[in-house]
């Protein structure tokens, strides 16, 4: 019998009364029944050339410290150069709700005229889009993202068809790749048939703010802040539904939502009738005072909803995501295209910034659209977000979900540390909660 040395990627968790050992890299499991192990000096006590050591040998189970480090530089070397996919367009940053809950405080803007991007703008941040991507001719056919955001898209109507309509012409023209995806995120109280008509007939994805059933979205309201959007809101939903539009769900996890976890499943399954949810967390702010267990709350919602909305043939995008990186054996790099530096988010007045969060402070809007010179490779912001991986965050190094994933948000982690190379602890339990589950389910 000899001991020895455990990567530093091995996990140990236990399955129905087994040891199990788990590779946060390369996300592979081995049963290794009453092996002696000893996690804190990280060895194990095999026989040389059992078959034991074999398969912990090969799995990457046991391997020298030199080992590790040659297979952490090879999952960073998958991390390329910034080059941009997405594009989010802010139409406009009025909005007619006043959700108690929003980040960029849109309700708070009292429908400035500033605040609306203008056709001409739109064009030029267009142009730009285009510009950059050719930027690398070997990306260009990639899949690109064009996101309308707000404040509501629909309160800049006008401009939401043009660019839509534009969009669509360079896709047919060749000027943007055959496999460019629009998508408008609302709240879904502004749109009338002609609207659902108009979306359906151009292949718009549209991303419905919702937040379960009427008691869970109290926070979602009209100015008078009295009346709630929940029922016209749900309304249009179905009515998209019906028209065969191809929707997604973005659910705030407010306290409300988490407390009534199953009337708001049921609401998203058998009201709403939802086929994609993407559960989001509340971002850190100064609007909304969140206790000391909203966490781990968050995180055992997510993590068990995704179960009980696959047996209804519904997809859940976060614990989605987590195991088709599991089933891939591929980490995630990222949690979000800002990460990477991947994309551009455009402001109303044509301000070019990382991460569309930063709308109302303007902070990480480095340039212009009519910056002709500008490339994302070459800018010191975007080569800093290049590497905001959980690859290059010595915390999460020694982190089971570390493969899976991918940071959090870089926001929710300014805000609280004041710098984009920490992980969001938020996330983090989050993500643990999913493995757990992947693992031990």
């Amino acid at each position: 019998m000899a001991q020895y040395r455990l990567s530093e990627y091995a996990h140990l968790f236990h399955r129905n009364g087994k040891n199990m050992l788990y590779h946060s890299l390369k996300m592979g499991t081995v049963h290794i029944g009453d092996c002696e192990i000893d996690m804190e000096k990280r060895g194990i006590d095999l026989e040389p050339g059992s078959e034991m050591y074999g398969i912990l040998s090969d799995g990457g189970f046991i391997c020298s410290h030199e080992d590790d480090e040659k297979l952490l530089q090879k999952c960073r070397s998958e991390i390329q150069e910034p080059y941009i996919s997405t594009a989010y367009f802010f139409l406009t940053k009025n909005c007619n709700l006043a959700c108690r809950y929003c980040f960029e405080r849109q309700s708070e803007v009292k429908n400035s005229k500033a605040g609306i991007m203008s056709g001409e703008t739109f064009d030029k941040g267009l142009d730009f889009f285009v510009r950059l991507i050719n930027l690398d001719k070997k990306r260009f056919d990639e899949r690109k993202s064009i996101i309308f955001y707000g404040g509501e898209p629909f309160h800049n109507k006008r401009v939401l068809y043009h660019a839509i309509e534009r969009i669509t012409a360079f896709i047919a023209e060749g000027i943007l790749p055959e496999r460019t995806k629009m998508l408008v995120v609302t709240n879904g109280t502004l749109l009338d048939d002609s609207d659902i008509a108009f979306i359906k007939k151009h292949d718009i994805t549209l991303t419905f703010s919702l937040d379960g059933d009427r008691e869970a979205s109290v926070n979602r309201v009209f100015p008078d802040f009295k009346t709630l959007a929940w029922e016209l809101a749900t309304k249009n939903f179905r009515k998209c539904k019906e028209a065969g539009i191809d929707l997604n769900v973005a659910c705030t996890l407010t306290p409300q939502t988490i407390a009534r976890k199953s009337q708001v499943l049921d609401y998203f399954i058998n009201t709403a009738g939802a086929t994609n949810i993407g559960f989001n967390v509340i971002i850190d702010n100064d609007i909304i005072q969140l206790d000391n267990d909203y966490d781990n709350a968050a995180a055992e919602f997510v993590s068990s909803a995704y179960f009980e909305l696959k047996r209804h043939g519904i997809t859940e995008n976060r614990t989605g995501r987590r195991l088709q990186v599991f089933d891939r054996k591929h980490p995630c790099l990222f949690d979000c295209n800002a990460a990477g530096g991947r994309q551009i988010a455009i402001a109303p007045d044509g301000a070019v910034g990382i991460c569309h969060e930063h709308i109302m402070d303007k902070k990480h809007f480095i340039t212009d659209i009519c910056n002709e010179e500008f490339n994302p490779a070459l800018s010191p912001e975007y080569k800093e977000w290049q590497k905001r991986s959980p690859l290059y965050m010595e915390e999460c190094r020694k982190c089971p979900a570390l493969g899976i994933c991918g940071g959090g948000c870089v926001i929710n982690t300014e805000r609280k540390y004041g710098t984009i190379h920490k992980p969001d602890a938020r996330f983090c339990k989050q993500t643990l909660s999913i493995l757990e589950n992947i693992l031990l389910a």
